[in-house]
């Protein structure tokens, strides 16, 4: 599979290069931003030659490097000062929620036997400590890192520590923290200026062969082993770097530098392949409460309330409201109490605990609607919201918003459940099995796009068979193929003007599998189209990379699955897949 994505890569990028000369005129000046851990001449030492194989894939353009700290990436995405960065999966995850931006490649490294699965941490001491030969040792002790952002610096050994008990910001004498470059982490902790250190695993190594270093001068702490991986590791492995492009950068562009990733080879360059899924690392973020999983921040709320003060001065007058409502209420209690004279305190107390329930259902619908949009995503809250305010200038009803902030809600419900699952695909297996019913999660994949069901007029039909086995599976995988097929579906059909149009799901049990099917009435393909469909960076959308149908493919074929495409009984498309029942799975 790999060696077929190089070589399809490599026929694209040669195709590109041909036609180069006709598309050539005025260069254009691209900023790529690097993570710059070790410093910013060394990020220009090991990053120059992928600018220069970079430039010459793609005539026309300008690339240049722009080394930067964490805290200057951010800046730099969120300002648009940069077209394209390189970074570490943490900070890249991160970007990704808080910024929109989108990965296209991942770094591969000759260290790892899974290419893409290289980015750890090591926790270590100096081998001359008697008294600290484990994380319990650490207690009490100090530990030096990069930052507290910094994802190979230090989060994944605070997973680690985590995992074996130790709260490093309670249990440790302090956590300190002391910048880039990583080197000099390791000079303190060999020179006794710091009880214990973590590194990005590969460093040590790194600076052992440039001979500033002797490994057998350090001790690592809860040593493990990884396939393939040659260095010491105190952590699971994480995916790779990813390079990525920025919101407002086009999508022409970067399916461009993306084959030309994807194809690069030679002396110096690096390596790259597929996107890869970093759900492990939001898994991580998840378990911390950090990143986009902090719950309670200052400085989060800050700019929650400056980016969505509309939103929140739409709340605050709600908020108003209902306390005028909780006041009225309680004045009328109060009248109506000095009314009943002859059970005035048995009345008192009833209606006190009657206003008490009110004040709590009134504040409670309340807070849920400010933890709701808090949790949107910038991009689906602008949508529905310019929508929301154009219906209440026409003066529209205020029932009339309910069902787009209904909508919002579980949009933004799904994108946290499988935003960075999508690339799940490329993984040897999937983590996150369960016992599933397939017709449960068609509907569910329905249920999430009602909303574009009902603006593109489509009448959708259920066949589901009753009495399907349920299968071991990833709940949230199967659902992104119905999401994907269902999406296509209405995407060919909104192309089509004429008839109804009418879309079909429908589940059989056949041979001892389950047959899924996604019928549409739309255009359909021809032969030659359909044997391209599932293609990598096949697309005939204007926007997209064309990984959709690629990645649902992967996905079923990680459930022992297969994924086919015919001509439709609806006049369309029909896509098939199947997967294998519990017998199978077993056997």
């Amino acid at each position: 599979m790999k060696t077929l994505t190089r070589i399809l890569a490599a026929g694209l990028f040669f195709l590109l290069c041909a036609a180069a000369p006709a598309l050539a005129g005025a260069s254009s000046r691209l900023r790529v931003g690097v993570l710059a851990w070790r410093g910013a001449e060394r990020a220009r030492a090991e990053w120059t030659p992928v600018i220069r194989a970079l430039d010459k894939a793609l005539p026309g353009h300008d690339f240049v490097l722009v080394p930067l700290t964490l805290s200057g990436m951010e800046r730099a995405v969120r300002a648009g000062e940069v077209d394209f960065f390189i970074t570490n999966p943490g900070n890249y995850a991160y970007l990704e929620r808080q910024y929109g931006a989108d990965r296209l490649a991942t770094l591969e490294t000759a260290r790892s036997g899974a290419p893409g699965r290289a980015v750890g941490a090591v926790i270590f001491t100096s081998a001359a400590r008697e008294d600290i030969h484990g994380l319990a040792d650490l207690r009490g002790k100090t530990l030096l890192a990069v930052s507290k952002g910094a994802f190979g610096g230090f989060e994944i050994a605070w997973g680690v520590l985590r995992h074996a008990g130790i709260d490093p910001f309670s249990d440790l004498k302090q956590v300190k923290f002391v910048g880039f470059p990583l080197d000099k982490i390791v000079y303190a902790v060999r020179g006794g200026l710091a009880d214990a250190g973590t590194v990005r695993a590969c460093l040590l190594e790194r600076m052992a062969a440039e001979g500033r270093i002797r490994m057998a001068d350090f001790r690592i702490l809860a040593p493990r082993r990884a396939d393939g991986f040659d260095c010491a590791l105190s952590s699971p492995l994480y995916p790779n770097w990813a390079f990525a492009k920025t919101r407002g950068t086009s999508h022409a562009l970067a399916k461009k530098l993306a084959i030309a990733l994807l194809a690069m080879d030679g002396p110096g360059v690096r390596h790259w392949t597929i996107p890869l899924s970093y759900q492990p690392v939001l898994d991580l973020f998840r378990y911390l409460r950090i990143g986009p999983y902090r719950t309670s921040s200052g400085a989060l709320l800050a700019e929650f309330m400056q980016r969505n003060w509309g939103w929140f001065a739409f709340a605050g007058v709600l908020l108003v409201l209902g306390m005028m409502h909780v006041a009225r209420t309680e004045y009328l209690v109060r009248l109506r109490t000095r009314e009943l004279k002859e059970s005035q305190q048995k009345a008192r107390l009833r209606l006190a605990e009657l206003a008490h329930v009110s004040r709590q259902v009134t504040l409670g619908e309340l807070a849920n609607g400010l933890a709701h949009e808090v949790n949107q995503p910038l991009g689906a809250i602008a949508n529905y919201a310019a929508g929301c305010v154009r219906a209440m200038n026409r003066g529209a009803e205020p029932r009339t918003i309910e069902e787009p902030l209904r909508e919002i809600s579980r949009q933004a419900e799904h994108a946290g459940r499988i935003l960075k699952n999508i690339r799940n695909y490329v993984r040897n297996r999937f983590e996150a099995r369960e016992p599933v019913d397939v017709n449960d999660v068609l509907a569910d994949a329905i249920s999430l796009l009602g909303a574009e069901i009902r603006d593109s007029r489509t009448r959708v039909e259920t066949d589901f068979a009753s009495g399907l086995p349920r299968i071991h599976a990833d709940r949230v995988g199967l659902e992104q193929v119905a999401v994907n097929l269902i999406r296509n579906a209405l995407e060919a059909m909104r192309e089509s003007t004429a008839g109804a149009r009418r879309l079909k799901i429908a589940t059989r049990l056949a041979g001892g599998r389950i047959e899924v099917s996604v019928s549409d009435s739309g255009p359909g393909l021809s032969e030659e189209a359909r044997k391209q469909l599932f293609a990598p960076f096949h697309t005939s959308k204007k926007k997209g990379l064309g990984l959709g149908l690629s990645i649902s493919r992967s996905i079923i074929h990680n459930h022992g699955g297969m994924i086919m495409a015919r001509s439709g009984e609806l006049g369309g498309l029909t896509i098939v897949f199947t997967l294998q029942t519990g017998a199978e799975q077993r056997s």
